[in-house]
């Protein structure tokens, strides 16, 4: 297979992205890669890790706001050091690098809450009951924000999605 940059030399990088229900392959020949920045795919033990923190330093250039070297106060170790291992130090560290965390979720999953696999005969409950948790979430941030127009908007659909669960439930038990 040819390198789709180039389309010169045989591509001997093969590398998919996949973000939400997004697939991108790409297919690089080593020299491209080194000129678009894509060398460290070329390594022979090319390891999880390597991706991971190649993935964060993509996520990482869009978020301007926080310190790469903001420290956990629960055990000292910085952002830095969690692109280079791939690795966080406990558990106040995902609260703490909330923000950068969330960036790379989205770039890699294509958002930052995993909701699994559903039966499909369980499919539109599940859905439906997921849809209600989302506005309220929405719900509380909008009264926050003392945006109450749409708070009453949020709350009328909230009532109305919780009835209809109500008697879908009925129409299935």
């Amino acid at each position: 297979m040819l390198c789709q940059f180039c389309k010169e030399r045989e591509a001997t990088i093969h590398f998919t992205n996949v973000i939400g229900k997004n697939v991108e392959k790409i297919h690089i020949c080593t020299v491209c890669a080194e000129e678009k920045g894509f060398d460290y795919l070329k390594k022979s033990n090319f390891e999880k890790v390597d991706l991971l923190a190649g993935l964060m330093n993509l996520a990482a250039e869009t978020s301007k706001g926080t310190s790469a070297t903001k420290r956990c106060p629960g055990c000292g170790r910085t952002y830095a050091a969690f692109k280079k291992s791939g690795k966080l130090g406990c558990a106040q560290c995902y609260d703490i690098f909330r923000v950068r965390l969330d960036q790379v979720l989205s770039s890699i999953h294509g958002d930052t809450t995993h909701k699994g696999k559903v039966p499909v005969r369980y499919g539109k409950s599940v859905d439906l009951s997921r849809r209600i948790e989302e506005l309220q979430y929405e719900l509380g941030r909008v009264i926050e924000l003392e945006q109450y127009e749409q708070a009453a908007v949020i709350r009328d659909e909230i009532k109305i999605l919780k009835e209809k669960d109500e008697s879908e439930g009925r129409l299935d038990g």
